[in-house]
């Protein structure tokens, strides 16, 4: 084997060893993710929650106006009823008064019943608040594990690229770049042996004079059929 063959594979090996750390690293991502989604429908939740009971309060500060209003209106219906002097008048003043005074009953029937709506959101923003703080509180551990990983392996990540890339120093230039254009495609085992006369990665068979330049420069030759780079072991 070329020796500049055997320097290539042994930054094949470390590139092999990299993609492994690499998707380790990636693999957390999907995991951080579902804690996220997780925190964010407790958290929306709550938010609807507190939305909801903004709306409510400020209906019942429309619902209490009214009430103030109709009981005005009823002081006003009682002030003219008690100034009639006519039994027509008395009629209609007390038939005014009496409508007065259902609109104030409407209107505190209804107060009470957003009142009571009120209510009923706070405990569900309480609980809500409760669920948000036991998922945060649980998946504490969680993240700080998956941070810990992660830490680790930008640090693994970090020295086996600097090995890769001291390593690739003796590797000759035109070499080297040819493998990396067909390795970036690929993320994976890129370089492959022939085996007689045929691919060692797919079995298709590699001409004769391709196979003798490949033996006595130590160049590498794309496979046709698969694509990987092909190189003379013997």
């Amino acid at each position: 084997m070329h020796p500049d063959v055997q320097q290539l594979l042994a930054v094949q090996v470390d590139d092999l060893q990299l993609y492994v750390l690499e998707d380790r690293l990636a693999s957390l991502a999907p995991r951080l993710t579902a804690l996220e989604r997780e925190r964010e429908a407790a958290a929306r939740g709550l938010e609807r929650a507190k939305t909801a009971v903004e709306q409510e309060e400020s209906r019942h500060r429309e619902s209490l106006l009214r009430v103030e209003s109709n009981r005005a209106l009823v002081e006003r219906s009682q002030r003219a009823y008690e100034s009639v002097t006519t039994p027509k008048e008395a009629n209609a003043a007390m038939t005014q008064l009496e409508q007065t005074k259902r609109m104030v009953g409407d209107a505190e029937q209804e107060s009470t019943a957003v009142q009571g709506r009120i209510n009923e959101l706070r405990h569900r923003v309480a609980d809500f608040e409760r669920t948000l703080a036991e998922t945060e509180e649980r998946q504490a551990e969680a993240r700080t594990a998956i941070g810990t990983e992660r830490d680790a392996l930008l640090g693994e990540i970090d020295g086996a690229r600097a090995t890769r890339d001291a390593r690739a120093t003796s590797v000759p230039r035109p070499l080297l770049s040819k493998y990396d254009r067909v390795r970036v495609r690929r993320r994976s085992e890129t370089v492959f042996p022939l085996r007689g006369v045929s691919c060692s990665a797919c079995d298709t068979a590699i001409p004769t004079q391709r196979r003798s330049v490949m033996a006595s420069t130590g160049s590498l030759e794309m496979c046709e059929g698969c694509g990987v780079l092909l190189y003379a072991a013997e």
